[in-house]
């Protein structure tokens, strides 16, 4: 299926960068309360063009979102099919490592989503090596993916579990020291929204083995880094603990580490800390300093204290950014608020804030996002500078686009099409910060989403709506049986799109009703059955096992 608007290549993606940008962090996934930015103040643009830059030689968000379009389209046994928590880490001139959470590998389609049949990863990382117009992408895991087409090994694992296979770690912000690339990774509780953080880790890639990887076998590579799990603190208001690691800014000589703490998980709401410490101390933990307030710094963690004022109404999300820009320093974050249509900056004198609202640009709004069927439930989140990607004139923003919509039986969009769970991408002139009545537009990609839940809109749910993220499962009306010698035929109404059906027996004299078969079809024709008087149960189930309301029948076969 050809996507229309979208490009296979990139053009013009240059590394110089003169602005002292620095990458972020992670996701949210559910409502805050942060306030907005002023309207009034000041707005880049609310219907960002869409444009090439100057002769090609800048980046191109279009082309940025064709090509991991097309990654995800052509993608085989071990190859990355789509995911979230992008970030990327030059390593050099041709080469970037892509840093991804949650990940889908291949093969995947726009028409048939993710089909997870080579496996699901919670994180990864993807070498992009560019010649010429053409980029080769080489995806890297913990091991246990496919090393050939045909070739399956088993489960995939992911690059960083400190812990073991069942860890949970979302990557953050990275950067590279020396030839090293350090990254930090949060660990999150097992289950679903509300995600609950848990701790932080902090990962060292050798550049050159990245690098390695990117120019060698296009399966079975694996990357095991070297981690450090930091000791987790909670303040004594209560909460989840501080997780590290959300943002870095690089400042001179020293490394700025931000970091957000949840005093309620179940709400998205966010309060910011900080620390700092030398670059060649990143990973020695006893050797930062924290936040303390009053523009104080003290050692030991317990004695970090919130960024913002006590009452600002000011939240974070798990994944934001934070760069120097035209004399000032700007927290760049998708909006915390579920469904927020906006990328967001929020301006500050000092590193350590207080970050304004009421002085805050909106950079964009992206009217494809809505939690309701006429925008297939989407969601936009970790909004990031990519300094990778930007040049001097142009800062490349990426972000992700999820769906929370599942159907009547709880199946997901990503099974439906691999439209959702992938990277996209805007740039935004850096002298908005500075003047973004006369900056020019923000330019973004093509939107070319499929229309999927307004196809059967009474049959798609938003998943955050309800506890566990599925809606009741529908009861069966009745079910309607035709037999004849050796078999019987058993029909019933359609409970709704996805729902699943597990039809028991219960056979003459038997005493046990057994589960003979599920099917996702409304009936079914069961064979090989004696003369005698029968009982049948049908009972609804979503993609979970979770069931509804059964129906009885009884039957007898000649």
């Amino acid at each position: 299926m050809r996507r229309p608007g979208r490009r296979a290549e990139v053009i013009g993606l240059l590394a110089g960068l003169a602005v002292g940008f620095c990458v972020a962090g992670w996701l949210v996934f559910s409502g805050g309360s942060a306030p907005p930015p002023d309207r009034a103040a000041a707005t880049a643009t609310d219907q960002p063009a869409v444009g090439e830059g100057s002769a090609g030689r800048e980046p191109d968000p279009a082309a940025l979102d064709a090509e991991w379009a097309a990654s995800s389209d052509r993608s085989g046994c071990a190859d990355w099919a789509g995911g979230d928590g992008i970030s990327a880490v030059r390593l050099n001139s041709s080469q970037l490592a892509w840093f991804f959470s949650d990940t889908y590998l291949g093969p995947a389609g726009p028409s048939a989503g993710f089909s997870r049949s080579s496996g699901f990863a919670h994180n990864t990382v993807v070498i992009q090596t560019t010649a010429g117009t053409g980029s080769k992408f080489v995806t890297m895991t913990g091991g246990g993916a496919c090393t050939a087409p045909g070739r399956p090994l088993g489960p995939p694992s992911s690059v960083v579990a400190p812990g073991g296979p069942a860890d949970r770690y979302w990557d953050e912000d990275g950067v590279v020291i020396g030839g090293t690339v350090v990254k930090f990774y949060n660990r999150y509780l097992p289950g679903g929204v509300p995600f609950i953080p848990a701790g932080t880790a902090i990962a060292t890639f050798g550049v050159a083995q990245l690098s390695a990887a990117g120019h060698g076998p296009a399966y079975g590579a694996v990357a095991r880094p070297s981690t450090i799990v930091l000791p987790a603190y909670t303040p004594p208001s209560g909460g989840a603990p501080i997780v590290w690691g959300a943002a870095l800014l690089r400042s001179g000589g020293t490394i700025y580490v931000y970091g957000t703490q949840s005093p309620d998980p179940a709400v998205a709401a966010r309060g910011l800390y900080l620390a700092r410490v030398r670059d060649s101390q990143l990973t020695r933990f006893s050797a930062w300093q924290f936040y303390a307030g009053d523009g104080r710094w003290a050692t030991g963690q317990q004695n970090a204290q919130p960024v913002q004022p006590a009452g600002s109404g000011f939240s974070v999300s798990s994944g934001f950014s934070v760069l120097q820009i035209a004399g000032r320093y700007w927290l760049i974050q998708a909006g915390v608020q579920a469904g927020s249509q906006d990328i967001d900056a929020y301006p500050a004198a000092e590193p350590w804030g207080p970050f304004g609202p009421s002085a805050g640009l909106v950079l964009f709004r992206n009217t494809d996002i809505g939690l309701d069927a006429a925008h297939d439930y989407r969601i936009m989140y970790e909004a990031r500078a990519e300094p990778g990607l930007s040049t001097s004139h142009m800062l490349v923003i990426s972000y992700n686009v999820n769906s929370a919509g599942v159907t009547t039986g709880c199946v997901p969009m990503s099974a439906f099409t691999n439209t959702v769970t992938q990277p996209k991408f805007i740039t935004v002139p850096v002298a908005a910060f500075a003047a973004p009545a006369t900056s020019g537009p923000v330019q973004v990609g093509p939107s070319d989403y499929p229309q999927i839940a307004v196809r059967a809109p009474g049959q798609w749910f938003n998943g955050w709506q309800y506890r566990g993220g599925c809606p009741p499962v529908p009861g069966l009306t009745g079910v309607r049986t035709q037999t004849r010698p050796g078999a019987a035929t058993l029909t019933w109404p359609d409970a709704g799109l996805g729902v699943r059906y597990q039809v028991y027996l219960l056979a003459p004299a038997s005493g046990v009703l057994r589960l003979v078969k599920t099917v996702q079809s409304d009936g079914v024709t069961i064979t090989g059955l004696s003369p005698g008087t029968y009982q049948a149960q049908v009972t609804p189930a979503n993609f979970r096992q979770q069931t509804g309301p059964p129906a009885r029948v009884q039957f007898q076969v000649p």
